[in-house]
């Protein structure tokens, strides 16, 4: 029975579910109302330069609205996956590092890319609208996370009754080889 029950626990943790999140690219980033002042304090901003990326930290808008001045920092590894994964990687995050329906992490980051050849470092930094080359704001894949979920379900539910079945099957077995029975 135990040589039953190890292999269809790994098939259900194999068609355990996903997460997903997807990158949207903002319409008109080098505009200020792209950004909403940069108010949403929910939102982690992360500043991109080729492969540099920093946490945007006192974010302000100047006056004029067409800077932002702000504190660079290190980024912190939790919020790396799309750093360093990107579009190329399969857009997959994990549940279990959410502990609330809040979802923080990769799922609050607004990333800003600036136009090549601009040196950036930790400190203060001004930072020019026109300087913007895109900005993706990063959000949950409700359908594809969906889809992954309700296929994993069918396959966990399939696979634990063909299970059921054959271990039915082979209690019946024993009990006729041990009978007699036909």
């Amino acid at each position: 029975m135990k040589k039953l029950l190890i292999p269809l626990i790994s098939v259900i943790l194999l068609a355990s579910c996903s997460n997903y999140y997807k990158a949207i690219t903002a319409t008109e980033p080098t505009k200020a109302a792209s950004f909403n002042d940069f108010q949403d304090s929910s939102k982690y901003y992360i500043l991109r330069n080729g492969n540099e990326a920093f946490v945007m930290k006192n974010i302000s808008m100047s006056s004029d609205r067409k800077n932002v001045q702000c504190t660079l920092e290190d980024l912190p590894v939790e919020h790396k996956l799309y750093v360093t994964e990107g579009t190329a990687g399969n857009m997959k995050y994990k549940a279990k590092d959410y502990a609330n329906e809040d979802e923080t992490g990769v799922l609050n980051e607004v990333h800003i890319y600036t136009i090549p050849g601009n040196k950036i470092e930790t400190g203060a930094y001004t930072l020019a609208f026109e300087n913007i080359q895109k900005a993706e704001i990063i959000e949950k894949d409700k359908i594809k996370t969906k889809r992954s979920h309700v296929t994993g379900t069918i396959i966990g539910w399939t696979v634990a009754g063909v299970g059921i079945i054959g271990i039915i099957i082979g209690i019946l077995a024993i009990i006729v080889s041990s009978t007699g029975f036909l």
